[in-house]
C-alpha cells in the first residue's frame, strides 16, 4: 500500500456513501497526508486540539524518512493508535469512530481513538430495584459496565475476551469470567455458539439469547439478564460467565437455574432472617401467579364441594347474575389486566404507574357494577397480577403470564385434574432443561442439599462456606471455616478487681 492518495480515493468510494465522512488533506515538500473521519462520531473541535495540533506543530522531521514507529512515538501521543493494512479493516476501524491518518510512503494506515463515546450518566437500575445496597447501574457503553465490574472484582483473576457479533453492526461483546474459577469447557461453548451467529444486525443481549441457548422451544429463558454490576460480579464469584454487550445495559449470566432467577440482590444485603421469609414469599407468589386463577375455576366449575358452606354461598350469591362462566371472567380481567400493563409500559414513567392503578380499580369496580364479572373474580385476579410482580426475573414473571392462560384453559375443561396434568407435564419440562450442560432445577432436581442453604431459604453468610456444587466445583470453598461470630470472653469479677487496685 504505496500510493496514498490512491488509497484514499478507494477508502472514500466506500465510506463517503453516507455524506457525514470528511476528508482532509495536507501537502507540503515532505509528503503529502490525510485524515479521514465521520462527524457524527469526532468532532472537528476536539480533532483539532488532538490530533491537528500534534500534526501541525512537528519541529524537525528524521532524516531517514517518515516511519510509522517515529509517529507513534513522537507525533500521535492523542490517543490509542492502531496500524491496519486490509481496506476491510480500515473501513470498520473509521465506522466505529476511529481517525485514519494516510502518510503518503508509509504502507499501512493509521487509525487513532482519539475520542471516548458520549453514554447515558450511570444511574439507578431501572427494573432490578433494592431498597439496601448499591444503586449503580450498566449504561449502554460497555467500557462503562466494565469499569463497574472491575471496581468489585480488583483481581487479575478477572478475564475479558473480545467476541463481535452482526455482519452490518459489528456489536462489540465482552466475555467475562474468573480464572480458575468457571466451569471447564464453559468459556470454549460459549464462544463457540457466538461464532455461529451469522446475521446482520444485533441490537441487543435478548436477540443473542435466542440464538445460544439450550432449548429454543422452551418458553422459559435459561438465562439470567441483570442490569447490576453487583449481582453479576457475585456470579461471577460462583464459577459462571458473562456476555456484555455494547449499545444496551443488560448482560447475560450464563449459566442460569430457576433457583437464581426466584432471587434477589438485595436476599445478601438484608439480615437472613428477613431474606429468608421474603424467598418462601416469593415461592409461594410464584405459585400463586401460575395457578391461582385456574384453582379458581376448577373448584367454581367442577369441585364445589370443597369449599365451605359459607364461603361457597357467598361466592354463589356474587355470581348471581353474571352472564359469562367462570373461564371467561377470569379471561376478560386476565386482558384488562396485561393491556393495562403493557400501557403503563409504553406511558410516560411519571404516568404509567398511576395510570396502571387507577385504571385497574377503575375498570374492575365498574366491571362489578356493571354486572359481568364476579367480586370474587377481581379478587383472585388482582392477588395473581400483585403475585406476578413479586418475582424478580422479568423474563421468568412473562413466562408465568404466558403459562397462566394455558392452566385457565386446562382447569376449565378438566378441573383439578387438568390442573394435575398440566402441572405435572411443566414439572417434567422443567427437570429436563439445560443451561449450557446444568440442570435448570439445579439444586432441587438434581438434589443438592449442600446448596440447600441458598434456595428457598437463605442461611447466615458464614455458614455458606462452598460455592454451589454443580458450577463452583473447580474452586469449591469460598470462605473459611469456623467463621461464626461469637461474644467476648467476658473477664470474671475477681480480674475485674484486680484491675481496680492497679
Amino acid at each position: 500500500v504505496h500510493q496514498t492518495l490512491l488509497q484514499l480515493g478507494i477508502t472514500d468510494q466506500r465510506i463517503q456513501v453516507n455524506y457525514c465522512c470528511t476528508c482532509m488533506f495536507f501537502a507540503s515538500s515532505d509528503g503529502n497526508a490525510a485524515v479521514v473521519y465521520l462527524d457524527p462520531l469526532i468532532s472537528y473541535s476536539q480533532l483539532q486540539q488532538g490530533l491537528m495540533h500534534s500534526l501541525l506543530t512537528v519541529d524537525q522531521l528524521p532524516r531517514a524518512g517518515i516511519t510509522t514507529d517515529w509517529l507513534i512515538n513522537n507525533v500521535l501521543s492523542s490517543g490509542r493508535v492502531i496500524e491496519k493494512d486490509k481496506w476491510v479493516e480500515v473501513t470498520d476501524e473509521i465506522n466505529r469512530g476511529a481517525v485514519c491518518l494516510f502518510i503518503e510512503g508509509l504502507e499501512k494506515a493509521l487509525l487513532i481513538k482519539i475520542v471516548e463515546k458520549t453514554s447515558r450518566q450511570i444511574d439507578q437500575p431501572v427494573i432490578e430495584t433494592v431498597s439496601r445496597g448499591p444503586s449503580d447501574s450498566f449504561n449502554e457503553d460497555v467500557r462503562t459496565n466494565l469499569g463497574l465490574l472491575r471496581k468489585r472484582l480488583r483481581t487479575s483473576r478477572l478475564a475479558v475476551e473480545n467476541l463481535e457479533v452482526g455482519e452490518l453492526t459489528k456489536t462489540e461483546v465482552k466475555l467475562v469470567y474468573l480464572k480458575g474459577y468457571v466451569i471447564d469447557g464453559l468459556v470454549d461453548e460459549i464462544k463457540e455458539r457466538m461464532r455461529r451467529i451469522r446475521v446482520d444486525g444485533i441490537l441487543d443481549s435478548g436477540q443473542v439469547e435466542e440464538f445460544i441457548q439450550d432449548c429454543p422451544y422452551s418458553p422459559f429463558s435459561t438465562f439470567d439478564v441483570t442490569e447490576r454490576p453487583d449481582k453479576l460480579a457475585g456470579n461471577l464469584l460462583e464459577g459462571k460467565a458473562a456476555l456484555m454487550f455494547d449499545n444496551t445495559p443488560f448482560s447475560l449470566i450464563i449459566p442460569s437455574t430457576l433457583n437464581a432467577q426466584i432471587h434477589s440482590p438485595q436476599d445478601y444485603y438484608d439480615r437472613y432472617w428477613y431474606s429468608s421469609f421474603i424467598r418462601f414469599l416469593r415461592w409461594l407468589a410464584l405459585l400463586v401467579a401460575l395457578l391461582g386463577p385456574s384453582l379458581y375455576i376448577a373448584i367454581i366449575t367442577f369441585h364445589q364441594e370443597l369449599l365451605p358452606t359459607p364461603l361457597l354461598m357467598t361466592i354463589i350469591i356474587s355470581r348471581e347474575g353474571v352472564p359469562f362462566p367462570a373461564l371467561a371472567e377470569a379471561l376478560i380481567m386476565e386482558l384488562t389486566f396485561e393491556v393495562l400493563r403493557e400501557a403503563g409500559l409504553r406511558l410516560p414513567r411519571a404516568f404509567g404507574q398511576t395510570i396502571s392503578i387507577v385504571g385497574a380499580i377503575v375498570i374492575g369496580q365498574t366491571a362489578v357494577n356493571a354486572g359481568l364479572v364476579s367480586p370474587a373474580m377481581v379478587i383472585v385476579v388482582a392477588l395473581t397480577a400483585i403475585a406476578t410482580f413479586t418475582i424478580p426475573s422479568s423474563s421468568l414473571a412473562n413466562t408465568i403470564r404466558i403459562l397462566r392462560f394455558l392452566f385457565m384453559f386446562f382447569a376449565a375443561s378438566f378441573g383439578l385434574i387438568g390442573v394435575l396434568i398440566g402441572f405435572s407435564v411443566l414439572l417434567s419440562h422443567l427437570c429436563s432443561l439445560r443451561s449450557f450442560g446444568i440442570p435448570y432445577l439445579t439444586p432441587l432436581a438434581p438434589v443438592s442439599l449442600s446448596d440447600l442453604k441458598d434456595t428457598l431459604i437463605r442461611a447466615p453468610a458464614w455458614k455458606m462456606r462452598f460455592r454451589p456444587r454443580l458450577i463452583g466445583y473447580i474452586d469449591p470453598q469460598r470462605q473459611n471455616a469456623d467463621l461464626k461470630p461469637r461474644p467476648p470472653r467476658i473477664r470474671g469479677k475477681t480480674s475485674i478487681k484486680k484491675r481496680r487496685k492497679k
